[in-house]
């Protein structure tokens, strides 16, 4: 009796399995068509089949498998690794009493490989200084040295009055 995951399947009346490709087509400038890669398709199994015990808890199963993409391994006339559940359909007729016919589809996946950790033998050189937290720092101004001259400043001249005259000196000519 085949199974799908931990459902048992009372009796499968149908097993499909199409296979096919995809190739792309491209037109050239005198209206040939060439085709210049071909694609393998992910393998599908439609099932036709009867479950008749525990009806309900086994379509919550199903349901629950196909909703959450539970990957399982198919081993039935033929074996399959990987496949999820992508369509369930169940006919519920009179010719069963105590159970339902239905029909299922099955996708082979391929499932993506973890990658390896390398570790480098040889020892890699830092190129970067190491980071500090300094904050914003304040440039420091280097007092500049200055030789002592015994030249006098030059000052400038008092401003000149709004009368014409010089400040300090109002009363000469």
């Amino acid at each position: 009796m085949p199974y799908i995951k931990d459902v048992l399947i009372d009796v499968i009346t149908k097993v499909s399995m199409p296979e096919s490709s995809t190739a792309t087509e491209h037109a050239l400038e005198d209206g040939e068509q060439i085709t210049d890669h071909v694609k393998s398709n992910p393998t599908t199994i439609s099932l036709t089949g009867v479950i008749l015990d525990d009806t309900e808890a086994k379509v919550l199963k199903l349901r629950q498998y196909r909703e959450k993409g539970v990957i399982f391994d198919f081993d039935y006339m033929t074996s399959l690794k990987h496949v999820i559940i992508t369509d369930f359909n169940r006919d519920y007729e009179a010719k069963n009493k105590d159970g339902y016919a239905f029909t299922m589809t099955l996708k082979q996946i391929k499932v993506a490989k973890v990658g390896k950790f390398v570790s480098v033998s040889i020892p890699v050189k830092k190129q970067t200084k190491p980071v500090t937290k300094k904050g914003r720092q304040q440039t420091k101004k280097t007092p500049t040295t200055t030789t002592k001259n015994n030249k006098e400043k030059y000052t400038t001249p008092p401003k000149s009055l709004s009368n014409g005259g010089w400040a300090g000196m109002e009363g000469r000519k």
